[in-house]
């Protein structure tokens, strides 16, 4: 199975394996998204960016090869801004998932997402995969307008609890046809 790079660029950004060395910048960055778990109902995980450096967060059945985390910097000052991880192979061979996608929230709307998404797909389409799905909490309105601009246009379900409250949480998977 093709993997992305263990580095790859697009026309601003440099997207590279994160290594040991970046573990602690790069969690201070995921830190900062943990506003999103008011939407997902999820725990924030203080240890995040090292358990998938050494253990993945993988699918049922996942397997530690067919992961990825991926620091994403700037070209311009070699600044980290987000944090990009992945699964190849899920729910089928010829699938991407997007297991994360962070973007610093100071940095969001300058167009570094757009971007990344466009690269990303471009290197998709050439690894031979046919698809990109993410799991997006249906509270995170932000999120499900970025994504469906994107081209995530599919729908093929949606998880979590059966009614709306403030103490409920569900999530659409999204899927983007290459």
């Amino acid at each position: 199975m093709k993997q992305f790079p263990v580095e790859w660029k697009s026309d601003r950004l440099m997207i590279s394996d994160v290594k040991e060395s970046d573990i602690p910048e790069l969690q201070s960055i995921y830190d900062t998204s943990r506003y999103m778990h008011q939407w997902d109902g999820q725990e924030h995980d203080l240890n995040y960016v090292k358990k998938c450096v050494e253990e993945g967060h993988l699918p049922p059945g996942g397997r530690l090869e067919n992961y990825r985390i991926q620091s994403i910097r700037t070209h311009e000052d070699d600044r980290y801004i987000g944090l990009l991880s992945v699964y190849h192979g899920y729910p089928s061979e010829d699938s991407i998932y997007l297991e994360f996608l962070y973007i610093q929230s100071e940095i969001q709307k300058k167009g570094y997402g757009r971007e990344l998404i466009q690269a990303l797909t471009l290197q998709c389409s050439e690894l031979g995969y046919k698809e990109i799905r993410i799991n997006v909490a249906l509270k995170n309105w932000p999120a499900l307008r970025f994504w469906i601009k994107s081209g995530f246009n599919q729908i093929s379900g949606m998880y979590g609890d059966l009614e709306h409250s403030e103490d409920t949480f569900a999530n659409t998977e999204l899927i983007k046809s290459l």
